[in-house]
């Protein structure tokens, strides 16, 4: 089977915010898994900016109409919602509008319109949030923005004050992801899987930046889970299952001071002989440090050990400062 990290990734298509990447090759049914597992993580954990509430000075509740403007309530703050926007802080930012109209003319109010602000940024300034065809018309109000992942109710607590309108948020700037599997070879291995995974967002995140942090949140997760799996190598949940000798071994690892303040070094990334590898992998020691304080009796006793082996082993301790007794 072809190994884990051979595969490349490369981008096949692009048009407006929608990219295509192709990832491979991959060993056969990982496209899927890597897939699945990418899609899930970028629909649902990248982070972005939403309008969240929007006071609009004469609008009582959503069903309000306004003199002059052609569009009620209800319609204005599912247009503002489409206002795309970056805001580069994490505390809550609130932006003004203020528009009047003029007589004989219908005048547009755009997300242009909206107040400047260094922390704020309008991915979409000639959007039409409404129009005001008379005169006498006015449009004035406040909108809040935030910072999120995922998806926001409204915050029906903000009603206390007159005039605030809770706003549902999509904090994600990722639209939509999909992904195929086709098949690819390399050499005589012909059951590979290419994935290609189609990313498009709102605009306020290009496909390559979300992308790498739906990578980089894979990784700190199996970083740490890698991390929890690796205590419970050398904890009482996998001494049960060992026999006696093996658990002498993993008592004298837990209790050395000093190997708990090393990091493991494992068997399987030490380039060791194939033999050798499988009789310290089968008899449980995966870490070449479960062997420190052992005696060359002991060691030379582990099934599988040949001569051979035994010279190579007591090279590689050597190399990596492991003591016997």
């Amino acid at each position: 089977m072809i190994s884990l990290n051979e595969f490349g990734v490369k981008k096949v298509s692009e048009k407006n915010n929608a990219v295509t990447f192709s990832v491979g090759p991959l060993p056969k049914g990982y496209g899927h898994t890597l897939g699945n597992f990418l899609r899930r993580i970028l629909l649902t954990s990248i982070p972005g900016s939403a309008i969240t509430s929007v006071k609009i000075e004469g609008a009582q509740h959503e069903y309000s109409t306004m003199a002059g403007v052609p569009d009620d309530i209800l319609t204005i703050l599912l247009s503002i919602k489409n206002v795309i926007v970056i805001s580069k802080t994490l505390e809550p930012v609130t932006l003004k509008i203020d528009m009047k109209g003029k007589d004989g003319q219908v005048v547009e109010v755009k997300a242009s319109d909206i107040e400047k602000d260094s922390n704020i940024e309008i991915v979409n300034p000639e959007y039409v949030i409404t129009r005001l065809n008379s005169g006498k018309a006015k449009f004035t109000a406040e909108i809040t923005v935030e910072r999120g992942s995922g998806y926001s109710l409204p915050k029906e607590e903000l009603r206390k004050e007159i005039s605030v309108l809770p706003l549902d948020a999509a904090f994600s700037p990722v639209r939509l992801v999909n992904y195929i599997i086709t098949s690819a070879r390399v050499g005589r291995e012909t059951d590979l899987d290419q994935l290609e995974i189609s990313i498009e967002t709102n605009g306020s995140l290009k496909a390559e930046e979300a992308l790498h942090i739906a990578t980089d949140t894979i990784n700190q997760m199996t970083t740490h889970l890698q991390s929890l799996t690796t205590s419970l190598l050398v904890g009482d949940e996998v001494a049960i299952s060992l026999n006696e000798e093996q658990k002498k071994t993993m008592i004298k690892v837990n209790v050395s001071e000093e190997s708990d303040t090393k990091l493991p070094i494992k068997v399987v990334d030490l380039n060791l002989s194939t033999r050798l590898t499988n009789s310290l992998l089968k008899s449980g020691y995966d870490d070449l440090r479960k062997l420190e304080g052992m005696t060359e009796e002991e060691l030379s006793n582990i099934r599988g050990m040949g001569s051979k082996s035994f010279i190579e082993l007591l090279e590689i301790l050597k190399k990596h400062t492991i003591k016997l007794i």
